[in-house]
């Protein structure tokens, strides 16, 4: 039977549809006559865009002109009849479209529906191409296919069309990436499904055959997959062959491992045809993992990816062969592995030693898992281990002894209170009891050395008190930052500033150096657009020391008096005004806890506060933040991140103060220690509070005796304790009144609106000590000046980079110091003309890159290691790059949030050693 014949007796609804659109497009005629079998059961009714269509069969003349006859008006008639056209004569063909018969081909129905003249040859030679068209002239949609380019009709835009409007394959490019990027559909395996149904095996199987053949290598394995319809296990499958094709070198029982595995796997694409090969299979899995790694570094996708990468683990486990995927450095089972190897390096750490535990961080850092795109879920083990890490190069460097108190405080402000924030995240903890030893081995070696860093400040808090030092003109002795007494602050740094700027000060009560640094972390890292300032005199953050005991009614009553004092708030409320007047601020206000409480329904905050915020004639408001005190009762101090958004009043606070235009002072009257479950109470008949009793009987060694002016309970005399499981109360979830420095150290965080500073002001480095974001380094040294400023300041009232940096000399021999010894890098710095960065800040810089998985750091992190501003790292990244990259050559690039270094070609360049 011919071709021709075959295709005649089965006219199907949809090649009728394109003869009448055919006709429509060549005259007015509304009769078509079809040569086809004339079977009873083909007659139907249908429309055709809004008109009636009338397939009828007729199997003699008469029969035709009877339905002639019968025709109803607007009506299209579609006459199958077997009749030849002598039979018909011209009186019958004369009412056909055309005045002949037609004898329709599936191929030039499809033709026509894409408004092709003619079809390419890889089309119109296709195996079973007849049933294909059929297929695709079933399925054709209400509006039509998209019209061929070219009036060609080609393979690539017939399956392209069929891929886009019947598999939702998105517009673009069709290749490997695309093809396993739409297998990650929820209902892919259900298109491949309905097409089958409705267009049909032969179409699909040659659409999906069409679609794998563009994916290179990767196409028959992927192509027996869908076939099989298991379009959603494409991505898990790809994934676990990337880890069984992987090509490092594997011992001999991995090696068996991987055969097995793979054998177990050859079900999903063993069948007729062409062998699945290795490379095949090494392809897909290549594939896969490019898919996935371009889902995780979308943050709208990140789950997509991650649920694959699970389903891949579980398969891994299924074909027993989990214990593959411990290198990898995207599968969750390798993240585990990862953070296994990090934990015996902590578990015995010091003796592992800091290099070990660096390069066991590196492996969990640089997986993909580790830090998921924001909006996203990390994994809980990351943080905890992270701050184990950052613990560990602290316990590994030197460890300072402190002369004097001014010392002590600017230690722990500067250094341990970072270490009581890592502390809190660390002991968050883990589920599993192997990973949890190798942080509990961390943080009994840094309970040890902080319980002596808190012995050693309370002593010479002891002997400050004692000496009644920095009576006379309100800090404490000593060369560097100046520490103030508490009961001297607002004289000496919040007046002098609202002189200059309108001022918000917001006491928050209870808040310590650690809490400090996690807030104004949080506050400076948001988009807001505060930055940090401190005098041109100082090079750290501020701090004040507390009055003794460290309890709200004497600390805060005396900051907010200028001197000495005891009381609530009318004695604060009348200190301040009185302190106010007399350093020439006029219409001071303060606000506690009850007006902050009391804004109207829908209001942040209170009418009059804001109104006082807002008006520049108000110099100075002061507002009372009650939360951080309240949680120590109740709450979960440690397991708190403290945030603007979780302390109370303070975000509208903020973004009041930043509409206005003032600069805001945050600190507090006294710190605090969190309660642990590890203490014991010990009963006293006279205490003033859970951490200070009477100044009689016998003082234990994790206790102090104070006695001094500044002393204010009865006698001027106490015993405070210093161990943070000492309590003289009963438990609760934190205290204070003790002599812990988290206690007495009360830290001073000044926020600009901006960056244009306040006169006698300048923008402060990061405040991050080295270890939190690199190892075994120290900080780019800065000038220490003595008198009022750094420098004199520039026409913002900031100094310059230039000025604030010490030209002094590398002393470790690392790569950074062989790069500034070399003739290139004293060429280079001759082109490059007057620069803002110091030799000193590029070694370090250097020596911290080469030292960082990768060679990467992220920005805050370079910011840390050149001990400068966040706001200005732009301008010193853009000069290290005219220093480094020699003829344009990129030894130094930004990539997203990290800075990126080229070691070997940095040695090459400058022609030094390249150090590991």
């Amino acid at each position: 039977m011919s071709e021709q014949t075959t295709l005649a007796g089965t006219v199907s609804t949809a090649v009728v549809r394109s003869l009448i659109a055919a006709a429509r497009k060549d005259g007015t005629q509304r009769v078509i006559g079809v040569r086809a079998d004339p079977a009873p059961d083909s007659e139907r009714r249908f429309t055709d865009a809004g008109e009636p269509v009338h397939v009828l069969p007729c199997i003699s003349s008469l029969a035709i002109r009877d339905a002639l006859r019968r025709r109803g008006d607007g009506e299209w008639l579609v006459i199958l009849t077997d009749r030849p056209e002598d039979d018909l004569g011209a009186g019958i063909l004369g009412h056909f479209a055309g005045q002949r018969l037609r004898a329709p081909s599936a191929l030039d129905a499809l033709k026509e529906r894409f408004g092709a003249d003619r079809i390419d040859r890889t089309l119109a030679t296709l195996e079973q191409r007849l049933l294909v068209a059929q297929g695709m002239l079933r399925i054709t949609p209400d509006e039509g296919w998209p019209a061929a380019p070219g009036a060609v009709l080609g393979i690539d835009h017939a399956f392209g069309a069929v891929a886009a409007r019947r598999l939702a394959m998105p517009d673009g490019p069709v290749d490997a990436l695309s093809v396993l990027d739409w297998c990650t559909r929820p209902d892919a395996t259900d298109r491949v499904t309905d097409l089958r149904e409705f267009g049909g095996p032969e179409l699909t199987d040659s659409v999906l055959t069409w679609l794998t053949g563009r994916t290179g290598y990767a196409g028959l394995p992927l192509l027996r997959l869908l076939q099989a319809g298991r379009a959603a296990e494409v991505l898990p499958v790809g994934l676990a062959l990337h880890v069984l094709t992987a090509t490092h070198v594997r011992a001999p029982q991995d090696r068996q491992l991987t055969e097995l595995a793979l054998a177990r796997l050859e079900y999903l694409w063993t069948g007729s045809g062409d062998p699945v090969t290795a490379s095949m299979l090494a392809a897909l899995g290549q594939t896969a993992r490019s898919v996935v790694e371009t889902l995780l570094d979308d943050p709208a996708r990140w789950q997509e990816g991650h649920a694959a990468l699970q389903a891949a683990d579980r398969l891994l486990t299924k074909i027993q062969a989990s214990s593959l995927g411990r290198d990898s450095s995207l599968l969750p089972t390798g993240l585990t592995a990862a953070l296994q190897q990090l934990a015996d390096a902590l578990r015995s750490f010091p003796g592992s030693g800091t290099d070990t535990v660096e390069k066991a961080w590196a492996n969990v850092e640089t997986h993909r898992l580790a830090y998921p795109l924001r909006g996203n879920a990390p994994d809980p083990r990351v943080g905890p281990f992270h701050a184990a890490v950052r613990l560990a190069r602290w316990l590994g460097a030197e460890d300072p002894a402190p002369a004097n108190l001014a010392e002590a405080v600017r230690l722990h402000s500067h250094n341990d209170a970072w270490v009581d924030v890592a502390y809190n995240d660390a002991s968050a903890g883990v589920t599993d009891q192997l990973l949890g030893e190798g942080l509990g081995t961390v943080l009994r070696l840094t309970e040890e050395r902080r319980r002596s860093h808190d012995r050693t400040f309370a002593k010479l808090l002891a002997a400050s008190t004692a000496a009644d030092e920095g009576r006379a003109n309100g800090f404490l002795d000593g060369t560097g930052d100046r520490v103030w007494h508490l009961e001297r602050l607002l004289t000496s740094v919040v007046m002098p500033l609202a002189r200059t700027t309108e001022t918000l000060l917001l006491v928050l009560d209870g808040m310590s150096a650690a809490t400090a640094a996690e807030l104004a972390s949080t506050i400076l890292h948001g988009s807001e657009g505060w930055t940090e300032a401190i005098p041109d005199s100082s090079q750290r953050r501020g701090a004040a020391v507390a009055v003794l005991p460290t309890l709200t009614t004497l600390s805060r009553a005396s900051l907010f008096s200028g001197e000495l004092a005891s009381g609530g708030q009318n004695v604060e409320a009348s200190g301040f005004a009185a302190v106010a007047k007399s350093g020439g601020i006029e219409r001071p206000v303060l606000f506690h806890k009850t007006p902050l409480d009391s804004s109207r329904p829908g209001l942040a905050l209170q009418d009059d506060i804001a109104v006082a915020i807002a008006d520049p004639q108000t110099r100075l408001v002061a507002c009372v933040l009650n939360t951080i005190d309240d949680a120590l009762d109740k709450s979960d101090p440690a397991g708190t991140t403290w945030t603007p958004e979780t302390i109370r009043h303070l975000r509208p606070l903020l973004s009041a103060a930043m509409a206005a235009g003032r600069t805001v002072v945050m600190t507090s009257d006294h710190g605090h220690i969190v309660e642990r479950r590890r203490g014991v109470l010990r009963a006293f008949d006279e205490t003033s509070s859970a951490r200070s009793r009477a100044g009689v009987g016998a003082v234990g060694e994790d206790e102090i005796l104070v006695q001094g002016r500044r002393v204010l309970v009865e006698g001027g005399r106490a015993v405070l304790a210093v161990d943070d499981t000492v309590r003289y109360g009963p438990v609760k979830a934190g205290y204070h009144g003790g002599a812990s420095p988290a206690e007495v150290v009360v830290p001073i965080v000044v926020l600009v609106p901006g960056s244009t500073m306040p006169f006698g002001w300048r923008e402060a480095p990061m405040q991050e000590p080295l270890w939190w974001s690199v190892a075994g380094l120290a900080p780019a040294p800065v000038r220490q000046t003595i008198g009022s400023g750094l420098t004199a300041p520039g026409k913002d009232n900031t100094s310059s980079l230039f000025e604030e940096i010490a030209e002094t000399a590398v002393a470790d021999p690392g790569m950074g110091a062989s790069v500034i010894a070399s003739a290139t890098y004293k060429a280079q710095k001759a082109i490059a003309g007057r620069l803002a960065v110091a030799d000193v800040q590029v070694g370090s810089l250097l020596d911290a890159l080469v030292a960082a998985p990768a060679a990467r750091l992220t920005k805050e992190a370079v910011a840390s290691v050149l001990q400068i501003p966040p706001m200005r790292m732009s301008g010193a990244v853009a000069q290290l790059q005219k220093l480094l990259n020699v003829e344009g050559y990129g030894v130094l690039r930004v990539d997203g949030a990290f800075l990126v270094l080229d070691a070997q070609l940095l040695a090459e360049q400058f022609e030094v050693a390249k150090h590991a």
